[in-house]
Formats: C-alpha cells, sequence, structure tokens
C-alpha cells in the first residue's frame, strides 16, 4: 500500500474543498458587510454590543448559508482535469452567494413596503435586528434564509442543465410560498405573523415560524433529490400531497397534545410568549416532516 498515493489524493482534495469553502465565506463576507447590512458597523453589533439577535441572524442568515452552499458548490463539477474543476466550482460558488445576498436584500424590501410601523417608525428588518436587537426578526430572517437555501442549492449553472435546475428552484419557491401563505391564514384567525414578529417582538412566534419553515424545506428539499428521473408533474404533485400531510398532521398532533396535557399551545405561543412551548412545537413540525421524508424514499 502506497501512503504517499493516498496522503497527496487528501491533500489535494483537502486544499480543493478549503479553497471553494474559503472563497464562498470571503465572498459572502464582503456582500453581507458592505452591501446587506450596509450602515451597521457587525463588530460593534457581534462584539461590543453583544446583541443576541445580531448574532442569531450572523450565523442563521451569513455562516450557515455561505458554509453550506459551498459545500454545494463543491459538488457543481466532476471534470478530469482538477484546475477547470476548481475554476467551475468556484463559479458555483460565487453565483450561489450572490444570489443568497441578493434575496436577503429583496426580502428586506419587502419587509420595509409592508404598512406597518413599530415605535421606530416604518419596519426595517436591519434596524429590527442591530439596532432593537429583536430576537424574532432575527429568527424570521434565518427562516427566510432557510427558503433561500433550500432554492438555491438545486441551481446548476451548467447549460445542460440549467433548465431542469430552474423548474426545480421554481417548484420550491412556489410550494414555500404558499406554505408560509396558509401559515398566515391560519394565524390572521387570532393574530398576525408580522405583527407577533415586528411590532409585538415575540420571540415564541420566531422560534414557531422558523421551526415551520425548516419543516416545510425539509420536505420540498426531499421531494426533489428522492426523484430518480425528473418530472416536473410528479414532483408538483408529490409537494402538494406531502404539504398537505404536514398540515394535517401537524393539526391533529398539536390538538391530541394539547387534550392531552390540558394547555392550549395557541395562547403559551402567542399570547404569553413562551419559548418553551414555540420550541416544542418547532419540534413537532421537524419531527412530522421527517416522518413524511421517510414515507416518500
Amino acid at each position: 500500500m502506497n501512503i504517499s498515493i493516498y496522503l497527496k489524493f487528501f491533500g489535494n482534495n483537502l486544499l480543493f474543498s478549503f479553497s471553494i469553502i474559503l472563497i464562498s465565506f470571503v465572498l459572502g463576507w464582503l456582500l453581507y458587510d458592505k452591501v446587506v447590512t450596509r450602515g451597521i458597523s457587525l463588530r460593534d453589533a457581534l462584539f461590543e454590543k453583544d446583541n443576541p439577535a445580531a448574532w442569531i441572524e450572523f450565523i442563521g442568515a451569513f455562516i450557515f448559508p455561505a458554509l453550506y452552499l459551498g459545500a454545494k458548490a463543491i459538488e457543481g463539477s466532476a471534470n478530469e482535469d482538477i484546475l477547470l474543476d476548481l475554476g467551475i466550482c468556484m463559479a458555483y460558488a460565487v453565483v450561489f452567494v450572490i444570489l443568497l445576498s441578493v434575496l436577503r436584500i429583496v426580502s428586506g424590501a419587502v419587509v420595509k413596503s409592508i404598512s406597518l410601523e413599530d415605535q421606530d417608525g416604518k419596519i426595517n428588518l436591519n434596524n429590527e435586528i442591530f439596532n432593537q436587537r429583536n430576537i424574532s426578526a432575527s429568527l424570521f430572517s434565518t427562516a427566510l434564509s432557510t427558503i433561500f437555501v433550500s432554492m438555491i442549492r438545486f441551481l446548476d449553472i451548467l447549460p445542460q442543465y440549467l433548465t431542469v435546475s430552474l423548474l426545480k428552484v421554481s417548484v420550491v419557491l412556489i410550494f414555500s410560498l404558499v406554505a408560509v401563505a396558509v401559515y398566515c391564514m391560519v394565524l390572521r384567525y387570532r393574530t398576525a405573523l408580522l405583527k407577533e414578529i415586528f411590532v409585538d417582538n415575540n420571540t415564541a412566534t420566531g422560534v414557531s415560524f422558523l421551526g415551520f419553515v425548516f419543516g416545510v424545506e425539509t420536505i420540498l428539499s426531499g421531494a426533489v433529490t428522492l426523484q430518480a428521473e425528473f418530472s416536473l408533474i410528479d414532483l408538483a404533485a408529490s409537494s402538494l400531497v406531502s404539504l398537505a400531510a404536514f398540515g394535517l398532521l401537524s393539526l391533529i398532533f398539536k390538538i391530541l397534545f394539547s387534550a392531552i396535557v390540558k394547555v392550549d399551545i395557541w395562547l403559551d405561543v402567542y399570547e404569553h410568549n413562551s419559548i418553551g412551548a414555540a420550541i416544542g412545537q418547532s419540534a413537532l413540525y421537524i419531527g412530522i416532516a421527517n416522518v413524511i421524508i421517510h414515507f416518500l424514499k
């Protein structure tokens, strides 16, 4: 056994992967610091002021997405020429990180356009997180980043795969928006999602919403990756049925749990701001999502 061959193989792959991850991180940092959070000192928010909302946003909307998309970019090519392979994978990483930043900016603009006001006036996502230390807003931003990552991971920039990848991205986007819209409609019977997050600063609402989004994206990502051969109709049908089952099972389990322990989860999360109850509800969403994925296999 020639150990030097294995060491060379390991070293090349380590350097290859490290280079792409480094490009993703550095580019992501520059865009996040200079564009997404323009006018805000991240150093002060994270270290001088020790702002927990800023840390949640920093980790959930920058660190995790940038590293995860960098790792996905490594899967972007398998060319025998290692330099060409490295160039293609770096191109994936650059496109992924730029798209993530653009979507984060767009989401901030959408939030700002909503006719909702707090004590500082018009709602501003960055202001809520970095100045008002609104943890619920940072969880909301992390939930949006989860959706963005779930979409971007299926994008393939090579011409022969671009059309199919765009269809996959479209399915994830459309069903994510539908799921969030249904979630907001259900809440409208008693309260409003954005009011709870940006006006009432209800951390429990942010935790619950993040758990719901994570469950939805788990299902949609599983529906895409588990397809042996791409079919738009089959993907749309399986996504629809799976999300419908997800909503129904979530409702049934919450009703059963409330009846058994004799508590009102809705009241605890949205009126009493019970983070524990919200974590339990999030665990329920994620658990049910994984059960559904098991049956999709």
